[in-house]
């Protein structure tokens, strides 16, 4: 009676580990599925990436709302648009990014606010410098651009 009981739970521990697979799966291929409003919004944070990417920090920083807070791994606090500026020409000058790759993960909007996660990995072209992060960006539209 006991192997009944035991099979029986391993049963159902095993249908929950597979439903849980199944729901991450589609989880995962979210991007598949995005409205146009959430294209928007992935292009916007692809832009901001391209501009690092070609060493223009203006255009990345264009992409950034005027009061938006940056809070970057490698700093132990989050820094406004002055310190964010200076940082990401430290950035730039130290060596552009010559690698990027992007995976979105969830982009949720809100009426005109979006929350955007995404995994990001970059390299630079030596390879002195890289970085892969886990990111989280709120973003506003204003002005019919998402920043």
């Amino acid at each position: 009676m006991k192997t009944h009981k035991s099979l029986n739970l391993t049963t159902i521990f095993m249908y929950l580990f597979l439903g849980i697979v199944v729901s991450f799966s589609g989880f995962i291929a979210f991007g598949d599925e995005w409205t146009a409003e959430q294209k928007e919004v992935w292009e916007s944070v692809e832009g901001f990436w391209d501009s690092i990417k070609s060493g223009d920090v203006e255009s990345a920083l264009a992409r950034h709302h005027d009061k938006m807070t940056v809070w970057l791994s490698e700093n132990p606090d989050p820094s406004k648009n002055n310190q964010t500026r200076s940082e990401y020409y430290t950035l730039v000058s130290q060596s552009v990014p010559t690698f990027v790759k992007l995976k979105p993960l969830v982009i949720n909007i809100v009426e005109n606010v979006a929350n955007v996660f995404y995994l990001s990995n970059w390299e630079s072209l030596n390879k002195e410098i890289s970085s892969s992060s886990r990111v989280l960006i709120t973003m506003i539209k204003q002005d019919n651009n998402w920043v």
